[in-house]
Order: C-alpha cells, then sequence, then structure tokens
C-alpha cells in the first residue's frame, strides 16, 4: 500500500466528544503524523562498542601488544589476554544492562486518554496523532502541542523555559509539549506531534545536554588525565636510561621491551572496566527490585545520600485517605452541595477520592467558574449557577467567617487532616473568592501508616541518613503521623506558611518536619539542605514534588506517581513501596565502596611502577621488569581480589572524596611496593657488607618476588579489618602467588631463574614494605580525618 504524504491529509475539526475514528488515526499514523520520536536516552549498541574498546589505555595496551609481537617477544603478550577479557565483560555487561532498561522503560512509558470513535482510550503517548482529542489531568505530562477545547489548566512550564511559576489556560490557549498539567482537566486538539512539537524543535536548537558527572567518575578522569601526561615522558625517560645502561643502542630491542614493562605497569587497566562493570551491574540488580535507573550518577548519588527528604501521603502514609468526621451546622447545604463539587472540579487525587466515597457524585447543577485546588492556593472553589460558590480547603487558608480553629487543631494533634468548608450566596468573580464566605463545616480525614513505613525508618536511621518529612499538609498532623513512623525528633515541627525564603533557610537547620510547604518552598529546603553539604535524596508523586525534585542530587518517584514526578526522576520505584528505599540505597553503598577498594589495588601496581620508573632514572638504572614480570602480581594480586571484593556486601555510608579515599590506599601500598624493589638493588650494590654475588636475572627475580609478596601483604592490609570476604581474598590470593613462584612453568612463563641462598634479603624487604604500608596508612587516614572534621565544622557553622 502507498503511503500517503503528509500534505494529504487534512485536518479536520470534529467535536471534541467524538474525536477521530480509528481509521482517520490509522492513516495520519500511516502518513507519518504519529508522536514518535527518535529515542535519545541511553546507549546504542555501536556506542558501548566504540566506548568500550577504544579507550586511551586500550589503545596504548594495543600498541604494546604489537611492539611485543613485532620484536618476537612472544611470552610478554599474555597481557593482552587482560585487556581482550576487560573489553569483553564490559560490553557483555553493558548490553546486559541496556536490554533490562529497555524493557523497564516500556513500562514507564506514558500513556495519553484519547476520545476516538466518540469513546474514551488509553493508549501510549508515542500512537498519538495529529487532530487527536486528548483528555489532559492534573499530574499528567503534556505530549504534543494542543488547543485547548474545554475546560481549564494550569501548567508548569519550567522544564522549556525555567520559569516555575504556574500559567493559566483558558480555551483555545495553546498547551506546549513537555509541560505538565499542575491543576484542572480539559480535552485539547493536537496540532504538532512528533519532532514538529515545541519541545523536539527546542531540544534540536539547543547544543547537547551534557549529564552531570559524578564525582567519582571525575575523579577516575583525572587519574587518566595525569597518567597520560606522564606516561609517555617517564617512558622516553625510561628508554634513554636503559639503553644506557645495557650498553648502547645495540640493545635497543631489550630496552624496548623493558621499556613496554614500565608502561604497562602504570596502566591501571581494570580500573575503568571495573567501575563501568561495577555500575552496570548494580543497573541489573536494582532492576530486579523493580527499581528502574535513569543513569549511573543515580547509583553513586544514592550511595552518598545522608539526607531523605520526604513527603507524607504516598511515602510514610499508604496515600488512601478516608472520611472518618464532618463537622457541620448546614448540614442539609453541606451534603447537597459537596456532591456536585465534586463532580464539578472532576478532581481524582486521594482527597477527592476520599470525598467521593463519602458523599458521592453529583452532576445536577450547572457550574460558571471553577477553580482548581493548587499546592500554591490549597484550596479549590466553584460557582454554581444561582446557588453561589462552595470552597473546600486547607482551614489556614479559606477566608470563612466563624471558622472553628481550636476543633482543627485538636484534630491536627491526633494526626487527621482537616478541610474546611465555605460557603457564599455570590459567585466568583473571575478567580477572587467571595469576601463574605462562611463556615459550613470540617471534614476530618485520616491517613493510614504505611505497615512497613517503621522498619524502614528505623533502618535509615540505623544507617546515619538524616530524615526529614515535607508535606502541604497542617504541620501538626504530619508531626503526628511521622512519630508514629518512627521519624527521629518529629515532634520539631514548623508551619512555612507566609515565611520569606531567609526564614525558610534559617528554618531548615532547625526543624525535622516542615507543613504547609509550597513547591517553590520545597525547592529552596532541598538547595539549602545541598549548600550545608549534604547530599540530597527526595522521593515524591505528584505534580508539587516537580521542583525539589530538580534540585535533589537524586530524585526517586513512585510507580505511582504523576507522569510529571517520573519523567524528571532519577530512579522509579514500580512496586511504589517505601520499603524498597533501603535495598536501593544499600545497593548503591555497596558498589561505590567496592569501587573504592578495589580502584586501589590497581593504583598500588600504577603508583608502584611509577616510584620504580623514578627511582631508576635517578640512579642511572635500566627498569628492571619486562610485562611478564608482573602477570602475578596483575592477575594474582590485583585482577581477582578486584573481582571478589567488588562483589562483597558493604552498607557503610560514603564519606570524603574518591581520590583522596583510593590515595590513603594507595600511596603506602606503592611505596612500600617500590621500597621492596630498591631494598632488592641496594643488596646488589653494598650486599650485607660486601658485594653480593648476583647478576641482572637474579636481581630482577629477586625484585619481582619481593615485589609480589609485598603485594599480597599490601592487599591483607587493604582487606584489613577482615571478614569472611576479605579473608578468603587474602588467603587465596597469598596461596595462588605461592604455587606461581613454585611452580616451574609459571617460574618460567614470569621469566624467574634460580635465587637460592638470598631468601634473608626478600624477607626482609618484605616485613619494611609491611611496615611502611601500615606506618603510612594510619598516617594519611589521621590526616584525611583531620580535613573531614575540620570541613564539617566549617558547614555546621
Amino acid at each position: 500500500m502507498k503511503r500517503k504524504e503528509t500534505t494529504e491529509i487534512i485536518s479536520v475539526m470534529k467535536p471534541a466528544e467524538i474525536g477521530l475514528t480509528q481509521a482517520e488515526a490509522e492513516e495520519r499514523l500511516a502518513a507519518g503524523l504519529g508522536n514518535s520520536t527518535k529515542r535519545t536516552g541511553g546507549k546504542s549498541y555501536a556506542s558501548i562498542f566504540v566506548g568500550n574498546i577504544f579507550t586511551f589505555f586500550n589503545l596504548l595496551g594495543l600498541a604494546i601488544m604489537i611492539l611485543m609481537a613485532a620484536l618476537g617477544s612472544y611470552p610478554n603478550l599474555l597481557f593482552g589476554v587482560i585487556i581482550i577479557a576487560n573489553t569483553t565483560i564490559g560490553i557483555v555487561q553493558e548490553i546486559r544492562a541496556k536490554r533490562t532498561i529497555d524493557k523497564l522503560s516500556l513500562l514507564n512509558a506514558p500513556q495519553v486518554k484519547v476520545i476516538r470513535d466518540g469513546r474514551e482510550q488509553t493508549i501510549d503517548a508515542s500512537s498519538v496523532v495529529r487532530d487527536d482529542i486528548i483528555k489532559i489531568e492534573a499530574g499528567n505530562q503534556i505530549c504534543a502541542d494542543c488547543v485547548l477545547l474545554e475546560g481549564q489548566l494550569e501548567t508548569d512550564e519550567s522544564l522549556l523555559t525555567g520559569e516555575s511559576e504556574p500559567v493559566r489556560k483558558a480555551q483555545n490557549d495553546t498547551l506546549l509539549s513537555g509541560s505538565f498539567a499542575i491543576s484542572g482537566s480539559c480535552l485539547a486538539r493536537v496540532e504538532k506531534v512528533g519532532a514538529m512539537s515545541y519541545v523536539q524543535t527546542l531540544a534540536a536548537k539547543a547544543k547537547k545536554y551534557q549529564k552531570p558527572k559524578s564525582e567519582l567518575m571525575r575523579s577516575i578522569n583525572a587519574i587518566i588525565k595525569v597518567l597520560a601526561i606522564i606516561i609517555f615522558p617517564l617512558g622516553i625517560a625510561t628508554f634513554f636510561t636503559t639503553v644506557h645502561q645495557l650498553g648502547g643502542y645495540a640493545e635497543w630491542r631489550q630496552a624496548l621491551i623493558q621499556t613496554s614493562g614500565s608502561m604497562i605497569g602504570m596502566i591501571p587497566s581494570g580500573m575503568v572496566l571495573l567501575t563501568s562493570v561495577a555500575l552496570t551491574v548494580s543497573v541489573i540488580r536494582l532492576a530486579s527490585k523493580k527499581a528502574m535507573v535513569k543513569d549511573l550518577y543515580c547509583i553513586e548519588m544514592l550511595a552518598r545520600v545522608n539526607v531523605l527528604c520526604l513527603d507524607k501521603t504516598g511515602t510514610i502514609t499508604d496515600g488512601t485517605m478516608t472520611v472518618e468526621t464532618v463537622l457541620c451546622e448546614e448540614s442539609g447545604l453541606l451534603y447537597e452541595l459537596m456532591p456536585e463539587f465534586i463532580s464539578a472540579t472532576g478532581e481524582k487525587n486521594q482527597t477527592a477520592r476520599a470525598l467521593e466515597n463519602y458523599f458521592g457524585a453529583g452532576g445536577k447543577l450547572n457550574f460558571s467558574k471553577v477553580v482548581p485546588f493548587s499546592s500554591a492556593r490549597k484550596y479549590s472553589a466553584v460557582s454554581f449557577n444561582e446557588r453561589g460558590t462552595l470552597v473546600v480547603g486547607a482551614p489556614e487558608f479559606v477566608p470563612a467567617a466563624k471558622k472553628c480553629m481550636e476543633s482543627v487543631d485538636e484534630y491536627a494533634k491526633q494526626g487527621k487532616r482537616v478541610l474546611l468548608v465555605a460557603f457564599s450566596e455570590k459567585c466568583m468573580c473571575g478567580d477572587e473568592l467571595p469576601d463574605d464566605l462562611v463556615q459550613l463545616g470540617l471534614l476530618v480525614l485520616k491517613d493510614t501508616v504505611r505497615p512497613d513505613a517503621i522498619e524502614t525508618i528505623k533502618w535509615f536511621k540505623e544507617n546515619d541518613v538524616l530524615l526529614k518529612v515535607i508535606s502541604g499538609d497542617n504541620p501538626q498532623t504530619v508531626s503526628v503521623i511521622a512519630k508514629e513512623a518512627g521519624v527521629p525528633d518529629a515532634e520539631n515541627f514548623v508551619s512555612l506558611d507566609g515565611m520569606t525564603d531567609e526564614e525558610v533557610v534559617a528554618a531548615s537547620r532547625r526543624y525535622t518536619v516542615f507543613g504547609r510547604v509550597n513547591p517553590e518552598q520545597k525547592a529552596l529546603l532541598i538547595k539549602q539542605f545541598k549548600l550545608d553539604g549534604k547530599t540530597v535524596a527526595m522521593t515524591g508523586d505528584g505534580v508539587n514534588d516537580i521542583l525539589a525534585m530538580k534540585e535533589a542530587d537524586c530524585a526517586v518517584a513512585m510507580g505511582a506517581g504523576s507522569q510529571a514526578s517520573k519523567s524528571v526522576a532519577h530512579l522509579v520505584l514500580f512496586d511504589s513501596k517505601f520499603s524498597s528505599m533501603p535495598s536501593v540505597v544499600a545497593e548503591g553503598r555497596r558498589v561505590v565502596n567496592n569501587i573504592q577498594n578495589s580502584s586501589s589495588l590497581f593504583l598500588m601496581k600504577t603508583t608502584m611502577t611509577i616510584f620504580t620508573t623514578l627511582l631508576m632514572i635517578c640512579l642511572g638504572r635500566e627498569y628492571p621488569f619486562e610485562p611478564r614480570n608482573l602477570y602475578l602480581i596483575e592477575f594474582l594480586v590485583i585482577g581477582l581480589p578486584s573481582f571478589f571484593l567488588a562483589l562483597k556486601p558493604n552498607k557503610e555510608l560514603i564519606t570524603g572524596r574518591f581520590i583522596s579515599n583510593t590515595l590513603i590506599r594507595t600511596i603506602p601500598s606503592g611505596l612500600a611496593l617500590s621500597l621492596s624493589v630498591g631494598i632488592m638493588y641496594l643488596y646488589e650494590s653494598f650486599g650485607l657488607g660486601a658485594p653480593a654475588n648476583i647478576n641482572d636475572a637474579q636481581l630482577m627475580t629477586l625484585s619481582t618476588i619481593a615485589m609480589t609478596l609485598s603485594g599480597v601483604a599490601a592487599l591483607c592490609v587493604l582487606c584489613y579489618p577482615f571478614n569472611w570476604v576479605n579473608l578468603c581474598v587474602a588467603l587465596g590470593s597469598a596461596a595462588l602467588v605461592a604455587l606461581g613462584l613454585t611452580v616451574p612453568f609459571a617460574r618460567n612463563l614470569i621469566g624467574l631463574v634460580d635465587v637460592k641462598g638470598h631468601a634473608l634479603i626478600v624477607v626482609i624487604a618484605v616485613a619494611v614494605s609491611v611496615v611502611v604500608c601500615v606506618v603510612g596508612r594510619i598516617a594519611l587516614e589521621l590526616i584525611n580525618n583531620r580535613k573531614k572534621t575540620g570541613y564539617e565544622k566549617r558547614t555546621a557553622a
């Protein structure tokens, strides 16, 4: 069938209650007038292959492999196995993670209500076509450029314009794709779809958005840049020093082999891979817990979270409300108008459902004006023709006469939510409420604390995470519920109603529970926690949470929440269970802690090689090692142990910076290994009071043995304090190294020769290196802890 050109499809203006027919919709879809766009999130398969293969270290390693093959030094090619294995594992794991995320993305795909063939249907946003009639409600993200036909809406266009002020939309106004409905509901006709919509043309004109890089990845990139700067000058200096020591340029082949050994030793070949694999495996593990991570950066932020900001409704409570009591004097008028009010507003939030379950829905009275509920107003109102205006909202925000605030306070102390119902015989003028509102009654609603909330909050308390509860409800009500759930210091509450920004900032440091908070104040609280040096996570499920979630280091949305909250979140919990949060945070801590520990092993070899290279250059001696001499330390002291250490449980709170935390372990260990090599050269030069009778091959063998055994000792220090995983890793590495140093095949492979009669000096070298490793680490930890204490005092002040 020939596809129709886009220009052949003429726009139709059908009544809103009928919409397109299914045939007309399919015709537009076939003509390319659907709302599908190219996916920009996530890596393609091609970029995964390119990103893993063409790295700086891989290309350098490949160049050295080609050089070794050209020189006929085939035993020195085995390090290439590490490069190939690293690259293969990285590609496989990233593809697994991509497939997992793609499957979860289908579950998270936005749904849209459309009117077709005269009835309401729910379809994927990508299936919307031009001229479709769509129904937009509070919490929906607008998927295409539309014109409002019926109803009214307030939208948040901050993702498009940067302005957070609500924008009122009435009949014939344009609704821009990418904005959110924050209150009201409407029917709208789709005008521009897919690449023609405003949000897509904006993206095409804008520069490519760069995701913020984590502190972890920034640190690793900084390490790579430093190594890239120093590795070539040191390599050149090593080559000329070695050529001179070996007797001139006739020995350039051997000089190149030993220079390659120096350069290979400086490459932390598995560190970048380990980081990537650990994070991608974590994505897969989180997916098994019904959690979708949108980018790897989120996992590190989860690990570093030390402040968790919670909303009351849907997080601490289960989101279901019931009307418990109705207190009223004019019961006849209240019970007559409430069903009509519910029908006129058309709201579908939990409060509206509770009211509808109690009062039922009407639809008999005509209305002239509806002011939908918003988090800023904290009330909604309806003007009925020839009857007057009914207002329902928070008692503090409804200007009614004869308000009984004593009753409100009494119920708030019991953890109940109270709504005031007020009436005036006048109709609204614009959005202004009548000035003669009189209280009709109070509606007392009850929230139910989640059964698992108490245990979940207990976990966060025990794991050094400070909890803050931020809600639009009465602060006393929120305080009681938070206390029931076990939030520490929950009785310390405040209302932010009417506060200036300066007062909100001051309150952020003094209180635990914040009530009567508007969306802008939520975002300001999050911003201030971050300025105080905290890493902040924010849970949310509604449109009123968007600004705060965008400000948070890690935004977590509930699967049952609004499209708006899920679109800005870093992490979506599809099961909507607050109890899933501990396992999610624990997973983040596990992966980042283990990356830090394992990276210390890779950088230990790097620092050892740099120190040894500098020492040899200063002494005017040739670099002692060929690439194969490092196989034992590369495979058995670093490679295998780092793999197992990266998988062990670890829920300690992340403190400090990656570079400082890693260098505390790396510098003493690398210096100790280099010192063990230096002791061998001192022994060769002076012996024990007389020149030692050893040749170059024996010197290399003694240096390799001393360095490898010192590496095992350093591994043991890094594994301390021991648990069963650390102990097994340390003992397993020691046993395998012992085999490697004694089995003839292994000795020949790594180029060792007989060195009988020199065991004592090896023992001395290893003992000295252990002392240096332990003392150096203790000293650096003391210095680092002192810096941390000073920083904490400054931020507290």
